[in-house]
């Protein structure tokens, strides 16, 4: 994916580095479209706009596990993580979280059918649902434990959702819950699939993504939030977010 710092805004100009900046480790785990397979995605981008907008501080990415993010964060070995919710697991931690700045959500999808339509996803009970493993859903009270999730829920989690999506399509299960922003870029890129899913009009939950911050660490929320402010101001955040087809 293309950096934004390629599309500056006119006139704008990236803060020079200063030899004695501050390095913060940003925690990354895959989290299509925020973080790709590969460790890229949005919070690249997100922390490349940072880096060029002040010199203070250094930000650069830590690759973690959706289950192993809280302990890494608390053990120090990042000092911050993007694109995170404080009722993702966060409640009792050391963290102090930044204002809202992009709001997602969750959706289920299911196989395009005659007879199929958004009454569907209206009941859960009975129907089998792939999730990701890590994540947190709403209409299971949060709990991402997978075994409880398979018994209680009749969910499955796997660590991709590209393959939820496509299982679906092959009837190896009856809904899969997906990021939309992923669903929306995925199913741009995939036309024909496209047609055989039907995308529910209700959601899981919708969250208002947040920066959360180790207690301790070099920066702080405050900082951060003026930072934010002001790339918000300048458009460079919603370009951004228009740049990654998470806005249209």
């Amino acid at each position: 994916m293309p950096l934004l710092c390629t599309l500056p805004l006119l006139g704008f100009r990236p803060a020079p580095a200063r030899a004695s900046a501050t390095v913060i480790q940003v925690g990354a785990y895959e989290f299509p479209p925020y973080v790709d397979e590969t460790g890229g995605g949005v919070t690249r981008d997100l922390l490349e706009l940072l880096n060029g907008a002040q010199g203070d501080f250094r930000f650069e990415t830590v690759r973690t596990a959706p289950q192993r993010r809280y302990e890494d964060l608390e053990q120090g070995r990042f000092d911050m993580i993007a694109f995170e919710c404080r009722n993702w697991g966060w409640q009792d931690r050391p963290v102090d979280a930044t204002r809202p700045f992009l709001r997602d959500a969750e959706v289920f999808i299911a196989r395009a059918a005659p007879g199929i339509d958004q009454r569907y996803f209206e009941d859960l009970g009975g129907k089998t649902i792939l999730g990701r493993l890590g994540y947190h859903y709403a209409f299971a009270g949060f709990d991402a434990d997978p075994k409880r999730l398979e018994q209680r829920y009749r969910t499955r989690v796997t660590v991709t959702h590209e393959g939820n999506v496509r299982s679906v399509v092959a009837g190896r299960a009856d809904l899969a819950i997906v990021t939309r922003s992923f669903l929306t870029r995925f199913l741009q890129r995939e036309p024909e699939l496209a047609r055989q899913v039907l995308v529910s009009d209700r959601t899981d939950q919708i969250y208002e993504h947040t920066i959360l911050i180790r207690q301790g660490a070099a920066l702080t929320t405050g900082w951060l939030d003026g930072l934010l402010d002001r790339l918000e101001t300048e458009g460079r955040l919603e370009a951004l977010w228009r740049r990654s087809g998470i806005l249209s």
